[in-house]
């Protein structure tokens, strides 16, 4: 039995091969093909010697849905609302995208106006029907959406989150006299208030649907053309992973599926080496991906967005900045020097790659201070060019009045900087601090970074799992079915209120079970739970989760439990304002599967020497092979560790240990 992680990224496509019999763990990187991404698949197995027909569970991520949202390279989009609801799209919220700027363009409203049609109906706020749908008139909007172009329909209508029949009339009869056309209903998507939200949330979901479901079907036909006999599954947004049926049906939920997958690797890894709080720092060619895991769970989410518009999915809280491998390093108007958002991706890539790049990057700068070795391919992949490291810096030196050292260092710092900020925002930001947590740094550059980070937090532990090269594609492998399901409730925090939420809950467990048993094959007995509910003041407009492991015996733990969780979140807590609950939101999961990392059996050589390059000029370092790093060998720093995919530095002050779970365990002295 083999089981494969595959995650299709902009530069590289990652491939994990995992053996459960022996722990055998084998990783491989080719370049992706953007235009048949089954080819750097093929070519990644090929690498390895795997054949699909030995292969029984495939897990698959992609930026798919990410790069067409992007890029705009979604489908247009008709829109079916309630009658005086056409322009919500438009609207907005009325935020400013640059507060001070009265000149600021708004951004193009996601489906133009000739694209959006009224329907008369009304669904009031408590969910009772106040204006009927009738047929005469559904038929006559309906012609008019099919004769206008789009295939791609989402239907948003007002209040559907308390009472879906109007869409779902809607989409039956889309599906009886217009079968061409492909619909999404909101409370399919995002069955929470929230006009503005719950509409760009599901006109986004509509743009890619048709794209999404291609994509998988040929991937699938590829797959079993090759060999493989088994369902394929999908990583979304949560954290877990769901069949192609659901992911084509709900594209929107993969939005962040590769970050996600190192995510749930890091829950795995870290949980099984003992650590339950955790930062986690996915560095790979193009962004810096940072989130925080409390207690064994990552910080999560429903307030996302993506190009610019609302994403009100459920999804992993990931803080994503423009700083990777391929950041561009350059001046601005004032002279100063910048590093990022702008990369260097893979074609021409940085100028070390050889293929035209002229423009420094961070893996110029990794290169040029010893941090990588010139006559190792980067990922297996790549040859490094340091001469043309070296033109791409000297050029950019001699306009900043620094030597080519000074401007690569200088490079690295600002990008820790960056860094840095990026994960304050998701802990001292929070309320949480770092210093209570272990960094968790991972991706292709990702254990480069590492010990400066933490000095920088006052981190004083770095653990650098297993490939961490491939670590989201690991994530793919460790990863459990999972279904996220919320229902908006809207009453008051008494026992009335928390009788309501009892049935509620009682009834998404009957649904998940079924759900699961039917689309992922997990018997009811394996299913497990995961429950938050959403409460806020009277008169507030936004809710707060607050989890549980079970529903309280009265009202009165209930609001405890929300006034603890808002006083953790907002440092204070409204003594004698009534609360009130806005939703129940259940995740249902299936087993995890059992994934364990046997160490290496190493020799203990001697080390190798190089130099490295930092404030106090060249420093002479170890350098050492992972695989021959046995538990409990121990490895000071200054030094560089290096494996296929990934190469850590560890700092001076920094001592990196093998554990006995396959992971390098940085501790500073």
């Amino acid at each position: 039995m083999l089981c494969i992680g595959v995650d299709i990224g902009g530069t590289f496509t990652d491939v994990i091969v995992y053996e459960p019999a022996t722990a055998r763990l084998a990783e491989a990187k080719a370049l992706s093909t953007p235009a048949d991404p089954a080819a750097a698949i093929f070519e990644g197995l090929a690498k390895l010697g795997v054949r699909l027909d030995a292969v029984d569970r495939f897990v698959h991520g992609t930026t798919r849905v990410t790069n067409a949202l992007l890029e705009g390279s979604g489908e247009p989009v008709s829109v079916v609302t309630t009658e005086g609801f056409r322009d919500v799209l438009e609207m907005g919220l009325g935020h400013r995208p640059q507060l001070y700027s009265v000149k600021e363009a708004g951004r193009p409203p996601l489906s133009p106006r000739r694209l959006r049609h009224v329907l008369r109906e009304r669904v009031g706020a408590d969910g009772t029907v106040v204006q009927p749908l009738h047929d005469d008139d559904l038929d006559a909007v309906l012609e008019r959406v099919a004769g206008a172009g789009p295939r791609a329909v989402a239907v948003c209508l007002l209040h559907a989150y308390r009472n879906p029949a109007h869409e779902r009339a809607v989409a039956r009869r889309i599906a009886e006299r217009h079968p061409g056309l492909v619909c999404t209903i909101s409370s399919d998507v995002v069955p929470e208030p929230g006009e503005y939200q719950r509409f760009a949330t599901t006109v986004l979901n509509a743009s890619v649907r048709g794209t999404v479901a291609d994509y998988l079907n040929g991937l699938g036909a590829a797959l079993a053309d090759g060999g493989y006999a088994h369902p394929l599954s999908i990583m979304t947004s949560s954290g877990g992973v769901v069949s192609t049926d659901e992911a084509s049906r709900v594209p929107i939920n993969l939005a962040l599926s590769g970050p996600a997958g190192g995510v749930a690797a890091s829950v795995h890894v870290a949980g099984r080496a003992g650590y339950s709080n955790v930062i986690t720092c996915d560095i790979g060619g193009t962004s810096t991906d940072v989130c925080l895991i409390k207690n064994g769970v990552p910080l999560m989410t429903n307030d996302g967005t993506i190009a610019g518009h609302p994403n009100r999915t459920f999804q992993v809280e990931i803080n994503t900045i423009g700083a990777g491998g391929g950041s561009i390093a350059w001046r601005d108007r004032g002279g100063e020097l910048r590093v990022g958002p702008r990369s260097a991706g893979s074609t021409p890539g940085p100028a070390c790659y050889g293929r035209g790049g002229t423009e420094p990057t961070t893996t110029d700068a990794h290169l040029l201070v010893g941090h990588l070795d010139p006559e190792e391919s980067l990922g297996g992949e790549v040859r490094l060019d340091v001469d043309a490291a070296r033109t791409a810096m000297h050029r950019l030196a001699g306009e900043v009045g620094l030597d080519d050292l000074e401007l690569a260092y200088g490079i690295l710092l600002l990008a820790t900087v960056k860094m840095t900020s990026a994960i304050k925002e998701i802990s001292v930001a929070r309320g949480h601090d770092p210093r209570d947590f272990v960094l968790m740094p991972f991706g292709g550059a990702g254990p480069m970074h590492a010990t400066v980070l933490a000095d920088e937090l006052g981190i004083r532990q770095v653990l650098v799992p297993p490939v961490p090269g491939n670590f989201s594609a690991l994530g793919f492998v460790t990863a459990q079915a999972r279904h996220d399901y919320v229902r908006t409730v809207l009453v008051p925090a008494d026992e009335a209120g928390l009788g309501t939420v009892r049935a509620v809950v009682a009834e998404l467990q009957d649904t998940a079970r079924a759900q699961l048993k039917a689309e992922d094959g997990v018997e009811a007995e394996q299913v497990t739970f995961g429950l938050s509910v959403g409460m806020r003041f009277r008169g507030q407009s936004f809710d707060l989760a607050v989890p549980l492991d079970g529903l309280p015996a009265t009202a009165a733990e209930l609001t405890e439990a929300f006034h603890t969780a808002y006083a953790e979140r907002y440092a204070y807590v409204r003594d004698g304002q009534p609360a009130e609950i806005v939703n129940c939101r259940l995740t249902a999961f299936g087993p995890r599967p059992e994934v364990r990392f046997a160490p290496p059996v190493a020799d203990r050589p001697e080390p190798g020497r190089t130099r490295l390059y930092g404030p106090g000029g060249w420093t002479d370092a170890t350098v050492w092979r992972r695989g021959d790093l046995a538990p409990g060998h121990a490895v000071p720093g200054p030094a560089v560790v290096r494996e296929n995919g990934s190469t850590t530095v560890v700092g001076a002050g920094w001592t990196a240990t093998a554990d006995d779970h396959g992971n390098l365990l940085l501790t500073r002295e």
